[in-house]
């Protein structure tokens, strides 16, 4: 009961203890790590709420729209405030609004540095960015976040792939780039146009145009002439490496930051 009470509080803009709940180990159960292409992580937690509060800081912090709070480090309660009276909501439904994450690991560990209020949300990716750094050392890495790893619906999973092929192979985001440049400019306006309402900042446009032309495009994209046409060599790029996605679960260490005895 007392869990459902504090999710409640913090769906109405409370922000969540540094102290982890007496059931952090039904949590941290909830979450699993695999490294789906070298260098590519996803985080597996099928509950959209905790996936959302363990993503929302270092995706805001990545790619918002807001100025106020990309690359900056900014309080939980503050971009909940903000979050609502955005989408003129009296809860917060960030959870609803966004199914999948990704964020490359230099923008995750910029945000680390700069949390003034860090919660138990904050020590579970700290302890999931841990346990990657032992695999990859200094090597750069991505991070997505999804509710599966099997290919239940692959469309998510690929979505977020091609973020992080377009960050973590030149290759990969030199031939999209190229695709980029050739599209027709009103296709190129118009879904530029179309991501930047749906929330997106400026800085991650090319990425998200590749990506969802590269695995599939939803509403309102489907209405822009000539779209589906335009999809065909970013699918071929970005199948050329699709091949070679092969979940490899990794236990994740969270005795580094938290203590779940």
């Amino acid at each position: 009961m007392a869990y459902i009470k504090y999710t409640l509080l913090e769906q109405r803009g409370f922000s969540p203890s540094k102290k982890p709940p007496k059931n952090i180990n039904n949590i941290l159960s909830q979450i699993e790590l695999f490294e789906m292409y070298p260098k590519i992580f996803a985080l597996v937690i099928k509950d959209d709420r905790l996936r959302a509060r363990v993503f929302m800081r270092y995706q805001e912090f990545y790619e918002s729209d807001s100025e106020t709070f990309r690359g900056k480090g900014f309080k939980w309660y503050d971009y909940v405030k903000y979050y609502k009276e955005k989408t003129k909501k009296d809860y917060f439904s960030y959870h609803e609004d966004w199914a999948g994450y990704n964020i490359p690991c230099d923008s995750i560990e910029s945000c680390m540095k700069l949390i003034p209020d860090i919660n138990y949300y904050d020590l579970i990716m700290f302890s999931v960015i841990d346990t990657i750094r032992e695999i990859v050392g200094n090597d750069n890495f991505y991070l997505i976040g999804i509710d599966q790893s099997n290919g239940e619906d692959p469309s998510l999973i690929f979505h977020e792939v091609a973020h992080g092929l377009y960050y973590s192979s030149p290759n990969y985001k030199n031939k999209q780039l190229k695709n980029i440049e050739r599209l027709n400019p009103n296709i190129r306006e118009n879904l530029s146009k179309k991501i930047s309402t749906m929330g997106y900042g400026e800085n991650v446009i090319n990425d998200e145009i590749q990506a969802y032309l590269s695995t599939g495009v939803d509403y309102p994209m489907t209405a822009i002439k000539g779209i589906k046409e335009a999809q065909i060599p970013f699918k071929e790029v970005f199948d050329s490496y699709a091949g070679k996605i092969k979940p490899k679960k990794i236990k994740i260490d969270w005795s580094t930051d938290l203590n779940n005895d």
